[in-house]
């Protein structure tokens, strides 16, 4: 998956059907939050900046990772 430089938004990982799956499996807490759909215009990036207090550095690497190569 092309992440664009961590531009994609959320909203357009969220579409592709492997990326949703990939992301239910490793935070199931965030995809079940009920403010998930308003985060679908946020840039990746900004999740990225901002995700270092709920999940771990590395945790966040193999995730994106794990996007790159679908």
């Amino acid at each position: 998956m092309n992440l664009k430089n961590y531009n994609i938004t959320v909203g357009e990982v969220l579409q592709n059907p492997q990326a949703r799956a990939l992301l239910q499996r490793e935070l199931p807490m965030i995809m079940r939050h009920p403010m998930l759909p308003m985060a679908n215009a946020i840039p990746l990036r900004d999740i990225i900046n901002n995700a270092g207090g709920y999940v771990s550095q590395k945790k966040i690497q193999s995730i994106l990772q794990q996007l790159e190569r679908l």
